[in-house]
């Protein structure tokens, strides 16, 4: 009886444990390939104690803003500024990609990591967001970017 209490304890922390660190892997690529994260609010520098999600990635080079993650893209909007909101489902994570120029993808689309999303303007600032079941989480954290 004991041999069979310990075999399931042992599965179920095993299983929990599966659980937590599948949640934590998750790995974005930079959305611009030379781009660098700004901090332009006093919060960004501490992602984990802030209430503003995001984070602003900014390249003299890039052209091209591309997937962080497989998804499919559910929102293609234009904003006042004319330029174009993208949001890109992935399970229960949501990445809006804020200040595409020229989006090159349409809503429904699916996507790899590394797709073309939209044209960016060189020297402009991109923010993306990251949701979690509409729960904010800065992707700081999870970004591969220089």
């Amino acid at each position: 009886m004991k041999l069979k209490r310990t075999t399931f304890l042992f599965i179920f922390m095993l299983t929990i444990c599966f659980v937590f660190a599948q949640t934590d892997s998750l790995q974005l690529n930079c959305p611009l390939t030379s781009g660098t994260l700004r901090i332009i609010r006093a919060s960004d520098k501490d992602y984990q104690k802030t209430s503003e999600y995001g984070v602003m990635i900014t390249s003299k080079i890039d052209t091209v803003v591309r997937a962080v993650h497989d998804g499919a893209v559910t929102i293609v909007e234009r904003t006042e500024d004319s330029k174009y909101d993208v949001l890109i489902q992935y399970r229960s994570y949501s990445f809006w990609y804020v200040g595409v120029l020229d989006p090159k993808v349409k809503k429904r689309a699916k996507v790899k990591a590394g797709d073309i999303v939209g044209i960016y303007r060189p020297g402009d600032f991109l923010e993306l967001l990251m949701f979690n079941s509409e729960e904010p989480v800065n992707p700081r954290k999870y970004l591969k970017c220089n």
